[in-house]
């Protein structure tokens, strides 16, 4: 019975990888692509990592679909995100050619799939308010085929890439959450933020708080998810391990760190992700 007791936090613990069957991820993008010209762009690798190099209390934005293969999904702009993404503010003409990474993931109780999305379009020259779009899509299988059944845009300010894509067990209950690092910026600040999916019904969103910030040179912080403490409180609190280099704008030496706890449902904007994901509206 004891072997119960450790088994129990290591599948908490454990991610759940994605999908890696090639047939399967192609169906997926004729799903939520449909009609589009789909093909592999084996001439294509895509890196938006930041910097280079991680370094030891620094702001640190690995890209999290770095290694994965890049598509050519060739069509016209499907809504008003796109369009934005796709738009060229010199000639004016906009790209129908996107460049797409994706990760597709078995959805709770073998429903269905969710996919996580990152893409832009080829040769485009848009504005900061959209440049890349990064987008959640829930998949069912209808008839013996696949069709979207759910759709969420992430934030689209200044975003140019993912960080972190994790399915896995925070509650320790038979549930899997999604957690997703979503980079963002503008005036005079870069930052990433959080967030936490519950796939059920459609794609919930549970949790967000900004995990890594700077601000000119007021303001700068890292948080990283402590997921024994979040599992060890059942999922009720999100915890974090905080590191604080700037605040007020006095450095601190040696860097800040404490730990911390945040109220599942404590920090999320409804209207602002409602208002954005209007954006997905053909």
């Amino acid at each position: 019975m004891r072997y119960v007791f450790f088994l129990l936090p290591a599948l908490a613990l454990a991610d759940i990888p994605a999908i890696p069957d090639e047939a399967l991820r192609m169906t997926a993008l004729h799903a939520i692509f449909p009609g589009m010209r789909i093909s592999p762009a084996p001439d294509k690798r895509i890196d938006d990592s930041w910097p280079e190099g991680p370094s030891p209390n620094a702001l640190n934005a690995p890209d999290a679909l770095a290694k994965e293969n890049v598509y050519r999904v060739t069509g016209s702009a499907m809504n008003e995100a796109e369009k934005q993404a796709s738009d060229q503010i010199i000639t004016g003409k906009r790209s129908s050619t996107r460049l797409v990474r994706f990760q597709i993931f078995p959805w709770p109780g073998n429903t269905g799939m969710l996919a996580v999305l990152q893409y832009n379009f080829e040769d485009a020259l848009p504005s900061m308010a959209c440049p890349t779009i990064g987008l959640l899509v829930q998949l069912a299988q209808v008839s013996g085929g696949w069709e979207v059944r759910d759709r969420y845009l992430l934030e689209t300010m200044y975003h140019f890439s993912l960080k972190t894509i994790r399915m896995l067990n925070l509650t320790g209950e038979s549930e899997d959450q999604l957690v997703i690092e979503s980079d963002f910026g503008g005036a005079e600040t870069w930052g990433t933020n959080l967030m936490i999916f519950r796939p059920g019904p459609k794609i919930e969103q549970v949790f967000e708080t900004t995990s890594q910030i700077v601000y000119k040179t007021e303001d700068m912080f890292t948080q990283t998810l402590d997921i024994p403490r979040t599992v060890d409180l059942d999922g009720t609190q999100v915890c974090f391990t905080k590191t604080t280099m700037f605040e007020n704008g006095q450095p601190l030496i040696p860097v800040a760190v404490s730990h911390i706890c945040y109220s599942l449902n404590g920090e999320i904007d409804g209207k602002e992700a409602e208002r954005r994901n209007k954006m997905l509206l053909p």
